[in-house]
Formats: C-alpha cells, sequence, structure tokens
C-alpha cells in the first residue's frame, strides 16, 4: 500500500470516528449550555482540545506506519530473481543510524524451494556476469551461493547455504 493511500485511509477513519465522538458530545453540550453550566469560553476550549486530540491521533498513527519496501520485496529487486513461495522468515532487522543503515534477511527454505532458487540463480542474467567493478555477482560458493553488488554507497549481499537451506541477506549504506 502506497503512502498517499495509507494517510489517505487513516485520517478518513479517524475523522469518521472522531466525527461521532462529537455527535455523541453534542447532546450533552446543548443541554449544558441550556441550564448555564457550560459557558461559551470553556465550550471553545472543549472544541479546541478535541481538534488538537484529533490532529494528535491522526499524527501518531500516521508515524506507527512502516513506510519501507519490505526485505522480500528489496532482495527480489536487486538479485532480479522471485524467491520461492515456500520458506520461513528467521531473521527481518532494520537497523537505522541516521544516514546509514542496515537490512538483515535470513529465510529457512526447503529442500525443494532451495532447489528451484538455484535454478533461478543458474538463469539469472547476473549469474556469473561482470559488473563495472570487475566482481561477479552471482557466483558458486563452498557452502552454496553468493550475490554481491555495489550501487553508489550501498552494499548488497546475499548468501545461500544449501548445507542448512538458509538465504541470509543483507543491505548496508555508509
Amino acid at each position: 500500500m502506497t503512502g498517499f493511500v495509507f494517510i489517505t485511509i487513516v485520517f478518513i477513519i479517524v475523522g469518521f470516528f472522531s466525527g461521532l465522538l462529537y455527535l455523541g458530545y453534542l447532546p450533552f453540550r446543548n443541554r449544558l449550555l441550556k441550564s448555564g453550566k457550560l459557558t461559551d469560553k470553556l465550550n471553545r476550549q472543549i472544541n479546541w482540545t478535541f481538534i488538537l486530540l484529533l490532529c494528535l491521533t491522526g499524527v501518531v498513527l500516521f508515524c506507527l506506519k512502516d513506510f519501507r519496501t519490505s526485505s522480500k520485496d528489496r532482495l527480489e529487486k536487486i538479485a532480479d530473481l522471485k524467491l520461492p513461495t515456500n520458506f520461513k522468515v528467521l531473521k527481518d532487522e532494520y537497523q537505522d543510524m541516521w544516514q546509514d543503515y542496515c537490512i538483515i534477511y535470513y529465510i529457512q527454505l526447503d529442500k525443494n524451494s532451495t532447489t528451484e532458487f538455484i535454478k533461478n540463480i543458474k538463469a539469472s542474467r547476473f549469474y556469473h556476469m561482470k559488473i563495472d567493478s570487475g566482481k561477479t555477482e552471482w557466483s558458486k560458493s563452498l557452502k552454496g551461493y553468493n550475490f554481491n553488488r555495489q550501487e553508489g554507497h550501498t552494499m548488497y549481499s546475499i548468501e545461500l547455504d544449501t548445507v542448512v537451506n538458509i538465504l541470509k541477506y543483507n543491505e548496508g549504506a555508509d
């Protein structure tokens, strides 16, 4: 879901429930105004407090949303491969250090998924292909397959350990 759609939905939902709450308050307000227990000044203060709480609720809900692209999508995009459908996420961490960041994404594959993924690696346009720096992007290793790539200040590495069927994805910028 894009950020704009999420923001729109949040504000519609918060606005709807706030409107219902305010409609429930109106009969009490009118009764208090007629009895003289609620002054115009106090009524304005209550209205402004309500509006501020409404805005604060929207801001809090907005801040709770994680707008980061999922680790799975990032891995698939950078390696130009689709992950098999059958896997278990072991670790999915995002560490933010101001302008620097690190993504750690480990998944457990079953034997069939590992075999399927190896076929995708071998068919990949990045398998044994040299990039500008002269490094291989996908290559065979002692434990399975490795992928290394650098774009600007961002480093990407993927390790497929075929012994234990674990795929480790790391991304970081310095």
